[in-house]
């Protein structure tokens, strides 16, 4: 739900249901991880528009003069789903002035827009990791949405013993993993959110 809990929000964390076939690695824009992400895009349509279109040609020409092949050692950003997508600067930029006319005052309102698809809300989001550092989450919903069963019972009822035991073992290989006491704390503290 959203802040103002009178309706629901269809940006942040909307699903209640996830099936999906194909494996990879989504640019999930619903996930809280990926909240300054979207922040940051519509900022560059609402007061930046020129200068997110001046972004989005740098990185393409840089691309084209092999920047995907350089060595990046910031583990933080080793790849990006759309930096070898090609755009259409001129139906971009058409979109993207269309998009700034409106103003729209959230993300939402801005998906909604006349124009507005798939491509444009990726090159919104590949300029705000690269260029603004606002991290999206790659992380696919449907990764382990059937595991232990799902809350709708499809495909099948959740088995609280196996969830438990899942859990369990989860907290065990953290605790003999060889990894620092912070990392270990952090992911015993992602793991007892989950409880």
């Amino acid at each position: 739900m959203n802040k103002k809990k009178d309706k629901p929000d269809f940006i942040e964390e909307p699903h209640s249901g996830i099936a999906s076939q194909i494996k990879g690695k989504p640019l999930n824009l619903t996930a809280k991880e990926s909240d300054g992400n979207r922040t940051v895009s519509l900022g560059l349509v609402k007061e930046e528009p020129k200068k997110f279109l001046k972004d989005l040609d740098l990185i393409q020409t840089k691309r084209e003069k092999n920047i995907t092949s350089m060595s990046l050692p910031n583990k933080e950003f080793f790849w990006h789903p759309v930096v070898k997508e090609k755009f259409d600067l001129k139906r971009l930029q058409k979109t993207i002035f269309a998009v700034n006319d409106q103003k729209p005052e959230d993300f939402e309102k801005m998906l909604s827009l006349k124009g507005v698809g798939p491509k444009t809300i990726r090159a919104l989001s590949l300029v705000a990791e690269i260029i603004y550092g606002a991290k999206p989450s790659y992380e696919d919903p449907a990764r382990y949405t059937f595991c232990v069963g799902g809350k709708d019972n499809v495909p099948m009822p959740i088995d609280k013993g196996v969830y438990d035991r899942v859990i369990e073992i989860m907290g065990k290989g953290i605790k003999k993993s060889d990894i620092s006491l912070r990392e270990k704390a952090e992911a015993q503290r992602r793991l007892s959110n989950l409880t």
